[in-house]
């Protein structure tokens, strides 16, 4: 991927409220391939909330995603073509060893039998 706009991206958790509170207040960005970028701020200011909005984990209240100028902004998390590391690992703890390992697999709809290969 060369190129990630996030375009007057806006996002509240309080979808039912009249004057939401607002994890992002709208902002666009734009990172190119090749540069260095830097995310800072304080606990709770929005970091993660913009990086599951990227990822699709979570989708924005308004505003659009491109990737390359493609418009992903409604694209399932599976067909984005994006991963994203998170600061501690993510271990569902109500599925088994081989499930956690083999999730990823079926999220991306790979076969049962190349799953099983590549999980063993």
């Amino acid at each position: 991927m060369a190129r990630i706009e996030l375009n007057q991206i806006t996002h509240t958790y309080d979808t039912d409220v009249s004057n939401p509170t607002y994890a992002l207040e709208e902002f666009s960005i734009t990172w190119e391939d090749g540069g260095r970028y830097a995310i800072l701020g304080p606990s709770g200011y929005g970091k993660t909330t913009m990086l599951n909005i990227m990822s699709g984990i979570v989708h924005s209240t308004r505003g659009r995603i491109l990737f390359d100028g493609v418009d992903v902004t409604a694209t399932d998390t599976s067909n984005r073509n994006i991963a994203q590391v998170f600061q501690f690992p993510v271990i569902y703890n109500t599925m088994t060893v081989q499930e956690n390992l083999a999730f990823l697999l079926v999220c991306r709809g790979v076969s049962n039998s190349r799953i099983k290969e590549k999980v063993n």
